[in-house]
């Protein structure tokens, strides 16, 4: 039986994103090169703590939407009219709407529709019982508390099986809390303002990405509305569409976007920041990033060399791209996926691959992430043996032909590491900082 609490209130609030914010996150940037980017179609849900009983609603006219634009649910019943008695008002709930989908103040006003949950309603009826919804995307501005692996679980089970993208803001000081810290999803951290650090209570790297904020209640809406703009576009993308949409792909989109902050470290072993995770989130990059398109594997095999050098054949020429692809290992041989970059210009590499805790799984498969340069130079890896997102950074880079590979490990299913002989993962690449 999973056993869980809840927090008594929302972390501290309130904060509407200014026009330096949105600056900072590349937003205008984004709408100069195309306008209609604004979450068009996307449904979100925005899951709420109630500081007193039912106070969790938001009121349409703090983002300026209309009432047709909610559905109210708690553990009351579910309304589609405002004002109603499923809940109350709550003044967190609309300014973290104001960020999101605001008419005139969202990162994303264009969305389609927003499902208003009271959090003890959506934990046991939604993920805990792995409820289908409509959502694309899950904005979640509050924690249920300190590292509990059940209700992280839970979420990642969730994640695993609908391929939703749910964003939860990691904490206002203190240990990242839960669920932030769970496997598949993004913790939110906030730049500029109080903020949860990492590790994770088992070792992980969190937060995963940041936004401007003086709190995580309102760097989440940035990103998770950044999110909706991505899945936006990925629905214009044919045959890889849903592809593109994947919780996987988004994820290691926005944390390949992400602009280095002063002070970013990561290492071998530890991919990301403990304070800033991938860095300041740059909605314009990761776009540019998913328009440069899906590009395959330029070869793919089994070897028993942990990291193998340049494979032969044509180089992808494209610098900014991502792919959505499968790697298999054996018992005795690693599985390896090489991606060939033919890059034209000097300029800097940030490159990330994100897989998931596969559903029911307690661990995950370890894969791994190599960059060879020219002549089949070793320049960087990432190879944290617990994380399920690896990142590389690498500065000043000459034109010339690069290699990416993601690596899966060996062994029989059941040892350390080995979950399953084959892992679906999302890669994504920049050569143009």
């Amino acid at each position: 039986m999973c056993v869980f609490s809840f927090l008594t209130a929302d972390f501290a609030w309130a904060q509407i994103a200014t026009q330096q914010d949105f600056e900072t996150i590349g937003l205008p940037q984004l709408l100069v090169a195309d306008p209609t980017l604004t979450g068009s179609g996307v449904t979100v849900t925005q899951v709420e703590s109630a500081p007193s009983p039912l106070q969790f609603e938001v009121n349409p006219g703090s983002p300026g939407q209309p009432d047709s634009f909610f559905t109210w649910r708690s553990t009351v019943g579910t309304s589609g009219t405002w004002p109603n008695p499923v809940g109350s008002e709550s003044g967190h709930a609309g300014d973290v709407a104001e960020d999101l989908y605001g008419g005139n103040t969202g990162i994303a006003p264009g969305i389609k529709h927003v499902y208003n949950y009271e959090t003890s309603d959506f934990f046991p009826t939604v993920i805990l019982a792995g409820a289908a919804t409509t959502s694309s995307v899950f904005n979640q501005s509050f924690g249920f508390g300190l590292h509990n692996a059940e209700q992280d679980l839970a979420y990642d089970n969730y994640i695993a099986r609908y391929r939703t993208i749910v964003v939860t803001g990691v904490g206002d000081g203190g240990p990242v809390l839960t669920p932030a810290d769970c496997y598949n999803g993004i913790g939110a951290a906030a730049y500029g303002g109080g903020s949860s650090t990492g590790p994770s209570a088992d070792g992980r790297c969190k937060p995963d990405l940041t936004a401007p904020a003086v709190e995580t209640s309102f760097s989440t809406p940035l990103i998770a509305g950044a999110a909706a703009i991505l899945v936006q576009e990925a629905r214009r993308l044919g045959i890889n569409a849903v592809a593109a949409a994947d919780s996987r792909t988004v994820k290691a989109l926005l944390l390949t976007g992400a602009v280095k902050p002063s002070g970013w470290t990561h290492s071998t072993s530890v991919p990301l920041d403990y304070h800033y995770g991938a860095g300041i989130m740059n909605i314009f990059n990761s776009y540019e990033e998913m328009i440069g398109g899906r590009q395959w594997p330029t070869a793919s095999g089994l070897t028993t060399a942990s990291h193998p050098p340049l494979a032969t054949g044509n180089p992808i020429t494209v610098s900014r791209a991502w792919d959505y692809s499968g790697v298999t290992s054996s018992a005795t041989a690693y599985g390896v996926t090489h991606y060939l970059i033919s890059v034209g210009g000097s300029g800097d590499l940030i490159t990330t691959l994100a897989w998931n805790k596969q559903q029911r799984q307690k661990t995950i498969n370890r894969l791994a992430l190599f960059v060879y340069g020219p002549g089949g130079t070793l320049l960087a890896s990432s190879t944290s043996a617990v994380d399920n997102v690896q990142h590389i950074y690498l500065t000043g880079l000459a034109p010339g032909t690069y290699e990416i590979e993601v690596v899966k490990y060996p062994g029989r299913i059941g040892s350390p590491g080995v979950i399953s002989a084959a892992e679906i993962y999302s890669l994504a690449w920049d050569f143009e900082r």
